[in-house]
């Protein structure tokens, strides 16, 4: 299916290492969005507001017959909820030990922008200026042509949702494909290869640029 978060949990693969607590959503977006506010549950006009999509962000319908109620509430109950709720208790676990819990949502992108990553704090309302700033000098430092709230790109339920929550901090990170996977023009395809030693370097870079990240946030 095409615009997916192409790589992204191997192309992050090293945050356990460096002792972030990683949870991954195991489904593609077009069976459930995680990162929808489940009150939009089931439109079918607009893949941005709605857990089940029924057109390709490209427009082009996916089903023949759209997934009848059973089917949406046991994507609900078998994969939505159980994702949030494991978010939620790990946020919770960590402020019970910590002052303060930083979520990073990361995605990837192609269209929005020509930035390698761009930051989505929902206009500021999500992070303080202090930990965008953190997260801005870090990717810069590494080369990466940062923006901040790109349109289109200003982050979703995840980071609006937790990023309200006491004594939590989120930001959405978007990397572009070019950035990471080959420098070429995306188009609707299934992305099935990458080039490899582009990707490694990008990795490389991410790290780096982790690294420093956590230093700085242990010593805000």
């Amino acid at each position: 299916m095409s615009n997916n978060d192409w790589y992204v949990r191997e192309l992050y693969d090293f945050l356990d290492s460096i002792d972030f607590t990683v949870i991954s959503a195991n489904y593609s977006r077009y069976v459930i969005d995680v990162n929808r506010d489940m009150s939009f549950r089931d439109n079918k006009d607009d893949y941005r507001n709605s857990l089940i999509y029924h057109k390709t962000t490209f427009g082009e319908q996916i089903y023949d017959t759209s997934p009848d109620e059973a089917t949406i509430k046991n994507r609900i109950e078998t994969i939505y909820l159980p994702y949030h709720h494991c978010l939620a208790e790990e946020i919770g676990r960590i402020t019970s030990n910590h002052r303060k819990v930083y979520l990073f949502d990361l995605h990837s992108f192609y269209i929005q922008s020509p930035a390698d990553i761009v930051l989505g704090t929902r206009g500021g309302q999500t992070c303080s200026e202090e930990f965008l700033n953190v997260l801005v000098k870090a990717f810069r430092e590494e080369g990466l042509k940062v923006e901040v709230d790109a349109e289109g790109l200003t982050g979703g339920y995840i980071v609006s949702h937790y990023g309200s929550l006491p004594h939590t901090e989120a930001v959405q990170i978007e990397i572009r494909y070019t950035t990471y996977i080959e420098d070429r023009v995306f188009g609707k395809e299934e992305v099935i290869d990458k080039n490899y030693d582009l990707f490694m370097a990008t990795k490389g870079r991410l790290h780096r640029a982790f690294i420093r990240i956590k230093a700085e946030l242990e010593s805000l």
